[in-house]
């Protein structure tokens, strides 16, 4: 227990490490993060407003209000902003892979798999949870959603969970270049499905595409089905109360199975080197 509490100092200590020398490296270029900072919250916020004027016409999407819809929408984006921080690299992992990076992880004696990630955390992101709070703050006010302690270890589980979700999808989308050799980047093409099926209701899209995108691709559960049950909000497929920890073991089961592809796509690595 001595040495399994002393392993988990030190991985802190390395990431609080991290942390700091990409807060450093950004303050060394203020002007860029300036730049994120007023258009990220930007594409946000008009997205949000194109809801509010679907609303203001037709009433509801699919019998959810406008508050509703903020609440699962700032949901959503917080989640986003999550994986952005701790996971994007696994965007750009077919550029370690033909660029030979993975040679130096290799090297040091900690886990490869965190030091992908862990070593270069994207403080950038936060640009990203700004607009996510605000929105769901809104929503928060407008449904009367009570913060009681079940509720705020309600909100904590799911969203941990859904960050989970999104980064060991993005871990397994990237390590297919382990075997391909290719730096494609799957990053644009999963966030834009993610754009699609969390920041809206699930039960608009037909029942065909609800069962895919809750069982063969949990997507459903980053933000639609523990968001309605928090809300009180009946849905196709009900868990009795139990869907943010269904969230966490989704997220936790499928970053699991990314480590087991990542590890098993590194043996297959070749140095770019000679």
């Amino acid at each position: 227990m001595k040495k399994l509490f002393s392993a988990f100092a030190y991985y802190m200590d390395v990431t609080l490490c991290s942390i700091r020398m990409a807060v450093l490296t950004i303050i060394e270029y203020p002007s860029n993060i300036l730049g994120w900072m007023i258009s990220n919250p930007i594409q946000f916020i008009l997205g949000f407003a194109t809801i509010k004027f679907v609303v203001a016409q037709f009433g509801s999407i699919n019998g959810w209000n406008y508050g509703q819809l903020a609440f699962l929408y700032g949901i959503s984006v917080i989640s986003h902003a999550l994986s952005m921080i701790f996971f994007i690299q696994g965007w750009f992992m077919g550029f370690f892979v033909i660029e030979g990076d993975f040679d130096r992880f290799l090297t040091r004696p900690m886990g490869v798999l965190y030091q992908f990630f862990f070593t270069n955390i994207n403080i950038g992101g936060i640009t990203d949870l700004i607009p996510g709070i605000l929105v769901f703050g809104y929503g928060c006010i407008k449904t009367g959603f009570s913060f009681t302690l079940s509720n705020v270890i309600g909100i904590l589980i799911l969203l941990i969970g859904a960050t989970l979700i999104r980064g060991g999808i993005y871990i397994l989308l990237g390590s297919t270049s382990l075997w391909t050799k290719s730096a494609n980047d799957f990053g644009q093409y999963t966030q834009e499905i993610f754009d699609k099926t969390t920041m809206y209701p699930l039960s608009i899209y037909p029942e065909t595409m609800q069962l895919i995108l809750t069982f063969l691709l949990p997507v459903g559960w980053v933000s639609f089905y523990p968001a309605a049950s928090l809300l009180g909000i009946e849905t196709t497929f009900s868990a009795g109360g139990m869907e943010v920890w269904i969230t966490l073991c989704a997220g936790v089961l499928i970053m699991l199975i990314a480590r087991f592809v990542f590890h098993t796509g590194l043996r297959n690595y070749e140095s770019a080197g000679n």
